[in-house]
């Protein structure tokens, strides 16, 4: 009944934590019997509603992804029909992602203007990253970095952040370290990012500030007034 519904599937969420005999005596404090839940379990027939998730899924050629599995239970009370989780296939990992259905949800949230069923789900990024890893096929990095900006000298970090933005305001991809660091270290990562050029900005004798253009392929270089920069890069 109703009045027992959430303690029920708390307690089936909690069959792989708990001991049968302690599963057995929370579920008899609502009046349902261990065994008859075991049953249901093992014997996964699914709903009408499932069936007709599991035929259209089987119609796509996607029938051999899928099984029913009444131990899940997600955690979040407001799903409200069919929940799911997805695993990677050897069963490795705990779940890459997991959702369902929910018909009260938008409801509630926009204060009852608004009275739509959705189906949501949220993914796990690290468990998803692990999964690549193990699999060996985590994608090498191919984007096309214009430029890395090395900052040499740190007070010319507002005005090296200045550049950045111009560079970036006229489409180009460029990247600089977030924190104050070696300029080695800095070419070393800009080396790991493959950009086409490093700058940097520096100061004559004269305090004028210029940027100093590498080309990591041919290793020349060239220097630029500021303002030359964008016209500059794009002349690359």
């Amino acid at each position: 009944d109703d009045k027992n519904e959430y303690d029920f599937y708390q307690i089936i969420d909690k069959l792989e934590r708990d001991t049968p005999a302690e599963s057995e005596a929370k579920l008899a404090k609502i009046g349902i019997s261990m065994e008859n839940v075991a049953e249901f379990i093992q014997a996964a027939q699914p709903t009408p509603a499932l069936t007709e998730v599991l035929n259209n899924l089987a119609t796509r050629g996607l029938g051999g992804f899928v099984k029913i599995d009444y131990n899940v239970i997600r955690g979040l009370a407001y799903y409200s029909g069919i929940v799911f989780e997805a695993f990677d296939r050897k069963g490795d990992f705990r779940a890459i992602a997991g959702g369902g259905r929910y018909d009260q949800l938008v409801g509630l949230i926009s204060g009852g203007k608004v009275n739509l069923s959705a189906i949501g789900f949220g993914m796990g990024d690290v468990v998803l990253c692990e999964l690549l890893k193990d699999r060996g096929l985590v994608p090498k990095w191919k984007g096309k970095l214009d430029a890395f900006c090395i900052i040499e000298d740190e007070s010319l970090r507002p005005d090296s952040i200045s550049l950045v933005q111009s560079l970036r305001e006229a489409r180009f991809a460029v990247e600089y370290s977030l924190t104050p660091a070696k300029a080695d270290k800095q070419f070393k990562r800009a080396l790991e990012l493959n950009p086409g050029y490093t700058i940097k900005l520096e100061k004559t004798p004269e305090e004028e500030l210029v940027v100093r253009f590498k080309n990591l392929r041919t290793r020349e270089e060239k220097v630029l007034n500021p303002d030359e920069a964008v016209g500059g890069l794009r002349a690359s």
